[in-house]
């Protein structure tokens, strides 16, 4: 018999969702599964929906908290589910029928962590997120293209064994996502769109902009806290690449120029502060101005 996969769905206000995730999810073709739906702080009809839901599928669970946070949601999914095997997917996206099946034919060649490629849907068009790439073994060191997130996963139960998500925080899936790679020891990839990220969400932290995003010290802290002697140096390389895509690429447009956005930019240094390894190199290799690499080296400098 095929092992118990276990499907983790952090639902936050997802009332005009749900149907569409739980139906995708429902109708795999990998049928051994418990799907945890954990309703966070929600206010709307959520947990009644859920709760019609379990009447018609027996394998869905519900799990309630007031707690309105992801990190803590998905942390409650692995603490109160069985499964051999995990993956999660959020309630505002949907899935291909092979979904699971497909993640677990990775995992099945010898692997504890298999990530797909997926569709980045703006509500008109379906563009994958990796293009030009092939299916097979990536490396701790070449991971570094592969999305930090949450879902679009795999994972073998026992990765988690000691590492849990950063709670009450933005970016809770960056906090965890190198160690789970460094755990693993490579992550087998599948160049089939298996997964829809709804980008249409007016409520997700990617649409969302405010001080909320100014956590990169908190998530920073978290990784290299998670990080144990046994680990070796490719997993630094893999942080201080996430660290260069978080932060340049897209938290520092957050960063309001006062005296809010100095502190933030200060607790920032000190949580990197040499830690970084491979920085310039990395920082050197980049398609940018010579004017922004000055700008990147400068502020890692500064607090060394």
């Amino acid at each position: 018999m095929k092992p118990l996969i276990s499907v983790i769905i952090p639902i936050y206000n997802g009332e005009q969702y749900i149907d569409k995730c739980l139906e995708s999810i429902t109708n795999q073709y990998y049928q051994n599964l418990e799907i945890l739906c954990v309703v966070n702080g929600s206010t709307d009809a959520s947990e009644k929906m859920i709760r019609a839901w379990m009447e018609r599928d027996d394998r869905i669970k519900l799990l309630v908290t007031e707690i309105a946070d992801l990190g803590h949601a998905a942390n409650l999914g692995i603490d109160n589910t069985s499964g051999e095997y995990i993956s999660f997917v959020d309630v505002d996206d949907w899935v291909d029928p092979e979904y699971i099946s497909k993640l677990y034919a990775g995992i099945e060649k010898g692997y504890s962590l298999c990530k797909a490629n997926c569709i980045m849907y703006d509500g008109k068009t379906n563009a994958p997120a990796y293009k030009g790439r092939h299916s097979g073994e990536v490396s701790i060191r070449s991971a570094m293209w592969l999305l930090p997130c949450r879902t679009i996963s795999m994972y073998d139960r026992e990765l988690f064994g000691k590492v849990r998500y950063l709670e009450h925080s933005y970016y809770e899936d960056l906090s965890l996502w190198p160690i789970l790679v460094a755990l693993a020891g490579s992550v087998y990839y599948i160049d089939d769109a298996l997964y829809y990220y709804n980008q249409t969400n007016e409520s997700s932290i990617m649409t969302v902009r405010d001080e909320k995003h100014l956590v990169l010290d908190k998530v920073f802290a978290h990784i290299f806290e998670s990080i144990t002697p046994d680990m070796n140096q490719e997993v630094n390389l893999l942080i201080s690449a996430l660290f260069i895509q978080s932060f340049w690429s897209s938290n520092v447009k957050y960063v309001p120029k006062d005296k809010v956005g100095d502190e933030y930019l200060e607790r920032l240094k000190k949580v990197i502060d040499g830690k970084l390894v491979g920085y310039y190199y990395l920082v050197d290799r980049l398609p940018v101005s010579d004017d922004m690499k000055k700008r990147m080296i400068h502020f890692y400098q500064s607090n060394i």
